[in-house]
């Protein structure tokens, strides 16, 4: 049967791997943030086996939980932020291809010319 020491281990693998999260976040290291999640599923598979252990009155235990959950939040807005960064150059970066400029050229051609901008100008 699984004890409440083998469930603190645990917590912290996981505390450790959410602030390796973190940074893989700040760093915008995808691949390592692919690892990170990997290795969060292997610790959340076997937490299954601690079901039957009364956590209420165990301070040390809900004291990881809170941090845990914490971290977890955290890392979400990093991503929700990350994501809505991407978001955004892509939107800039397709009204820019859209917005193509037929003019002459200073040697009196007619030029089509593509000017990438990621500043949105138009009002």
């Amino acid at each position: 049967m699984a004890t409440e020491l083998e469930l603190i281990h645990i917590l912290k693998g996981i505390i450790k791997l959410l602030f390796e999260e973190k940074e893989a976040l700040l760093n915008s290291d995808g691949h390592v943030v692919a690892e990170i999640v990997e290795k969060k599923n292997e610790y959340i598979e076997k937490l299954p086996a601690f079901k039957g252990i009364d956590i209420q009155k165990n301070e040390k235990v809900m004291s990881l939980i809170k941090e845990i959950d914490d971290l977890q939040e955290t890392n979400l807005l990093l991503t929700k932020q990350a994501l809505g960064y991407q978001e955004m150059l892509l939107e800039s970066l397709s009204q820019s291809l859209k917005n193509t400029n037929n003019t002459y050229s200073p040697k009196g051609n007619y030029s089509n010319t593509n000017v990438v901008n990621f500043v949105d100008k138009s009002l």
